[in-house]
């Protein structure tokens, strides 16, 4: 029988495994963060590094409680990947097969993290004369100047009133506020070590938007940050 003219039956389609997580190759890389090679995700247009990675490696000497602590006190935020991010990062070695999320940060947030644990706190080479312009909005709010070179205890009296002139520490300075006619009030949180780095904010309308002001100010909100511990050196 001439079976020339019967077409063939077509290949079946590739069947792709159900389990195969389904992001980009060039999403997935890894960062080289103070010698250790954390995986990172780009998500959201941003390069993002896997918080539990540098928990369980360069942080592994502090508790959990301790870097989430510090964590928040730096304005620092997660954003949780998703399902299937989190397979990836599974596959990747980041992540335990048992976990069931994970927290992801900058770069720059993950290097600003592991140095308040890792490396001795001095303040930013500024010049003398040098004062960040600073808000807040605890009360009926006030604005003031920071000034760094004061900054030499978590006491210190470094921030001068925009309104008044009187020095308070950045603690103090948060509950300190002025009524303006523009003015709206809101209620203070209890005071605790940490509130401040949380409330006080760079004014911007003054200092702009210059990302070595910005880093600087991030750098001095690092110092005096309690909690911080030294590493033994192990027995010889």
């Amino acid at each position: 029988m001439d079976l020339s003219h019967v077409n063939p039956r077509p290949a079946p389609a590739p069947v792709s495994s159900p389990t195969a997580p389904k992001v980009p190759l060039n999403q997935v890389s890894s960062v080289l963060l103070h010698g250790e090679s954390i995986v990172s995700l780009l998500m959201e247009g941003a390069e993002r590094l896997c918080l539990a990675q540098i928990s369980n490696t360069l942080l592994k000497e502090y508790s959990y409680n301790e870097i989430h602590n510090r964590r928040v006190a730096l304005g620092i935020t997660c954003i949780q990947c998703t399902p299937v991010q989190l397979e990836v990062l599974r596959r990747a070695g980041a992540m335990p097969i048992s976990s069931r999320r994970c927290g992801m940060i900058t770069k720059r947030e993950a290097e600003r993290l592991v140095k308040s644990f890792l490396e001795e706190h001095r303040p930013p080479k500024l010049p003398d004369n040098f004062a960040f312009a600073v808000s807040h909005t605890c009360g009926w709010g006030c604005k003031g100047h920071f000034v760094p070179s004061r900054y030499n205890s978590s006491r210190a009296k470094c921030i001068k009133c925009l309104y008044c002139g009187t020095f308070f520490s950045p603690n103090k300075f948060i509950f300190h506020f002025h009524r303006t006619p523009e003015a709206k009030y809101r209620h203070p949180d209890a005071a605790n070590f940490n509130s401040w780095r949380r409330h006080l904010e760079l004014d911007t309308a003054q200092t702009g938007n210059q990302d070595d002001v910005i880093h600087a100010w991030e750098d001095v909100k690092a110092m005096f940050n309690g909690g911080s511990r030294k590493r033994l050196a192990p027995d010889m």
